[in-house]
C-alpha cells in the first residue's frame, strides 16, 4: 500500500467516524483552481485548527488510489455539478512534512529522507519511466521525468509545510535547501506544468526573503488575511451552535470559553476544543497545552521595548493597535521586534486579529488562561504586584462596595499607565478600568465592552463564571468624562443597560466612574441593582 502516492482514504474515514463537521465545500473551491495559475494555495493557521483534517479530506477526494464515493455522497460537495468529474481521478502526492527527519549529526539530510521515502513509490507506479539511463535522484527531477514521458500531472497536498522552519530555525543551509526544493517543484519551469494543484498548509505563512518569497506564485490565506477561506479555518459559530444543541451544552458558556477569532464575516472556534468539550463535558483548556506553549514563554520574555506592557494589557482584557504586520518575516529567526512577537502569537492562535479594526486581542477564556500561565512562569514582579492590588480592589468593590477605595485605586492605576495610553476620553478610562480589575479574570469572563442593551451600549460588563455566580455579582460599569459618577449610575438605569444581561439571574452591581479633567480626580458610586 502506498503511503505518499495515491494513498488510501482510511485517515479521512476515521475523521468522518469521529464527529466530522462538513467542510467539503472547500473541495468545490479547489476544483475551480485545477490546472490554473491560481492552483497554488498556502493555508496557514494555528495548531489543532483542522489543517490536517482538511488535508486528509482533499486527499480522499482526489486520490485515484481509493474509492471515496460512499464517504462523500452525503456531504455538501456531492451537490456540486462537477462532484463526480473529479472524484478519485488524479495522482496525488500527500506529504506530512513532520514525518520526515533530518539527522544533522550523521549528515543525512531532511531532503534525502523525503527522496528516499517518496521516489520508490513513484518507481513502482511509473516503472516504465525508469530505465538504466535514468540517473535522476531528487523528487523534482523524477516528477519532471514522469511528466515528460507520460504527460501525467500531480496534485500535491503538503501538511505541516513549515515543520523545518519551526524545528530547525537556525539551520540556514537546511532551510534554504528546503525552499529551493519546493521552488523546483512548484515554481520552476517546466516542473510546475506537472502540477495540477498544490495545497500546502502549516502554522507559518511562506517565508519571505528580503521583499518577496521564492514561492510567490502561491496565494496565501492566513490568520491575518483569511480571505474567502475564513469559514474553513475552524468551526463557525453556526456550526458550534448545532453541536451544542446536539450534545445539550450551554452555547453561551461555550462562546465565553472558545469563541473570539473574528475572520472576515465569521467567528471561528478551535475544533479541538469543541470536540474535547463534547467528549468530556467540561469547560477547560483542550488546545493551548500544545507543543507551541514552551516557545511562547521564550518569545514573550524577549527584551523588546513595550512588549511586556502589551502582553499584560492583553491579559487584562485590552486590545492593542498600530501593529506593523510586516515586521515578522515568517520564520522564527526573524523575530527581532515587539511587533514580530505579536504577529507570531497571532499565527500561533494565542492572539486574534481583527482585520477591520486592525487590533490584536486575546480571543477567549481558554487562550487567556494559557497565556496567563506563560506570564506567571516568567515571574514578572510588576505583574504579581498588580494582581495583588487588583484582587484587593475587586474585593472592595464586590463585597464592601467601597466607592472611595475604588476611586483612589483607579486613580493610582491611571497614574501608572499615563506613559502608555492616551488618557483623554472614555476609551482611555476604559483601558484603566480593565487593568485595575485584572484580578477579576479568575472569577469573571473576559469583560464585554459596549455591550448592546435596552437603549444603548453599556461601557463594560463583567459576567461571573458559572461556578462563582453564587458568590460574585455581575458588574455593569458606566464611565464618564467631566460629568459625575451619579450621572453614570443614572444612565445605566435610564437606558436599561442591565437588559444586556437580562438572562443572567444572579445579583448585579451598578458601578459609575467619572474622571474630572480639571481636578484630575476620579469619583465612584456603587449600587445594587433592583430587578
Amino acid at each position: 500500500m502506498s503511503l505518499y502516492l495515491n494513498s488510501s482514504n482510511l485517515s479521512f474515514k476515521k475523521v468522518v467516524n469521529s464527529g466530522f463537521v462538513d467542510k467539503s465545500d472547500l473541495v468545490s473551491f479547489l476544483n475551480a483552481k485545477l490546472n490554473s495559475e491560481n492552483g497554488f494555495i498556502c493555508v496557514s493557521r494555528p495548531r489543532r485548527f483542522g489543517k490536517s483534517v482538511n488535508a486528509k479530506m482533499i486527499n480522499a477526494y482526489y486520490s485515484k488510489g481509493c474509492n471515496s464515493k460512499d464517504l462523500f455522497d452525503s456531504l455538501n460537495i456531492s451537490k456540486d455539478n462537477e462532484y463526480l468529474q473529479h472524484l478519485n481521478k488524479y495522482n496525488v502526492i500527500y506529504l506530512d512534512m513532520q514525518s520526515f527527519k533530518a539527522d544533522l549529526a550523521s549528515g543525512k539530510s531532511y531532503l534525502e529522507d523525503i527522496n528516499q521515502s517518496v521516489i520508490p513509490e513513484l518507481k513502482s507506479q511509473f516503472s516504465e519511466c525508469f530505465d538504466s539511463d535514468n540517473t535522476s535522484s531528487s523528487l523534482p527531477e523524477i516528477i519532471l521525468d514522469i511528466y515528460k514521458k507520460t504527460h501525467e500531472q500531480f496534485i500535491f497536498i503538503i501538511d505541516e509545510w513549515d515543520y523545518v522552519f519551526r524545528s530547525f530555525p537556525n539551520e540556514s543551509k537546511l532551510l534554504e535547501d528546503y525552499i529551493e526544493f519546493l521552488r523546483q517543484i512548484f515554481k520552476a519551469e517546466p516542473n510546475s506544468q506537472a502540477v495540477m494543484l498544490a495545497y500546502i498548509t502549516g502554522i507559518l505563512p511562506i517565508k519571505k526573503y528580503k521583499t518577496e518569497s521564492d514561492l510567490n506564485n502561491f496565494k496565501e490565506y492566513t490568520m491575518l488575511n483569511p480571505g474567502v477561506l475564513a469559514q474553513y479555518f475552524g468551526f463557525t459559530k453556526e456550526e458550534v451552535k448545532k453541536i451544542c444543541d446536539l450534545h445539550d451544552i450551554d452555547f453561551e458558556e461555550t462562546c465565553c470559553w472558545y469563541d473570539g477569532y473574528k475572520l472576515k464575516n465569521y467567528e471561528v472556534f478551535n475544533p479541538v476544543a469543541i470536540m474535547g468539550l463534547c467528549e468530556d463535558g467540561d469547560f477547560q483548556s483542550y488546545w493551548a497545552e500544545t507543543g507551541s506553549f514552551e516557545g511562547v514563554k521564550d518569545y514573550i520574555k524577549l527584551n523588546f521595548e513595550g512588549l511586556r506592557e502589551d502582553i499584560i494589557s492583553l491579559i487584562n482584557g485590552n486590545s492593542i493597535s498600530n501593529i506593523n504586520t510586516n515586521k515578522f518575516k515568517n520564520d522564527l529567526s526573524s523575530i527581532k521586534s515587539k511587533d514580530a512577537v505579536i504577529v507570531f502569537l497571532i499565527h500561533l492562535g494565542y492572539l486574534a486579529y481583527d482585520s477591520l479594526r486592525k487590533v490584536a486581542y486575546i480571543p477567549n477564556e481558554e487562550v487567556r488562561k494559557s497565556l496567563l500561565t506563560a506570564v506567571e512562569e516568567c515571574h514578572w514582579s510588576e505583574y504579581s504586584e498588580q494582581m495583588k492590588f487588583s484582587a484587593e480592589l475587586l474585593n472592595k468593590t464586590v463585597f464592601d462596595k467601597d466607592s472611595k477605595f475604588v476611586s483612589e485605586a483607579i486613580e493610582k492605576i491611571h497614574q501608572e499607565l499615563t506613559s502608555i495610553i492616551k488618557y483623554s476620553d472614555e476609551n482611555g478610562l476604559s483601558i484603566v478600568v480593565n487593568n485595575a480589575y485584572s484580578a477579576a479574570s479568575e472569577f469573571y469572563y473576559k469583560p464585554k465592552r459596549e455591550l448592546p442593551s435596552g437603549k444603548g451600549f453599556a461601557d463594560l460588563v463583567f459576567i461571573p463564571k458559572l461556578e462563582y455566580r453564587a458568590e460574585y455579582p455581575a458588574l455593569v460599569i458606566e464611565l464618564k468624562w467631566n460629568k459625575s459618577a451619579q450621572t453614570a449610575i443614572d444612565q445605566i438605569k435610564e437606558k436599561q443597560y442591565c437588559d444586556s444581561i437580562k438572562e443572567y439571574t444572579g445579583n448585579i452591581l451598578l458601578v459609575g466612574i467619572n474622571y474630572d479633567k480639571d481636578s484630575k480626580k476620579h469619583t465612584c458610586l456603587i449600587e445594587e441593582y433592583s430587578k
